[in-house]
């Protein structure tokens, strides 16, 4: 259905009698889904009152059905700029084999805490 959405027609996404001709083992997951899982994982932890500043990936490897695609991050580093309290993230996708299929990084803005 992603695929569908993003008009992205390549029948790898799609087609599982296609994909195997391709050298994929099943349809996969397309690579900006990947993305919009990541998204969802800074902004569902930063909440309503964060703001995603900046995020990037790469997709390093596939997801196909069946497969658990499970976001993880860490924190790697708070700082102050200017009137900003940001957190820079390193953020990434490991599928069931517990391999990181795509790695990335993002900043956040968060408001400060009250004391």
């Amino acid at each position: 259905m992603y695929s569908a959405i993003q008009r992205n027609v390549h029948r790898i996404h799609y087609d599982q009698a296609f994909a195997p001709s391709e050298e994929h083992p099943d349809v996969i997951v397309q690579g900006p889904l990947h993305g919009a899982f990541m998204v969802q994982l800074m902004t569902d932890c930063i909440g309503d009152e964060g703001f995603l500043k900046r995020i990037s990936y790469s997709n390093r490897g596939r997801g196909v059905p069946g497969d658990i695609l499970t976001c993880k991050g860490k924190v790697t580093k708070k700082y102050v700029q200017g009137d900003e309290h940001l957190v820079d993230c390193e953020i990434w996708i490991e599928d069931s084999k517990g391999q990181n299929t795509t790695p990335g990084w993002a900043t956040v803005a968060l408001p400060t805490r009250e004391k």
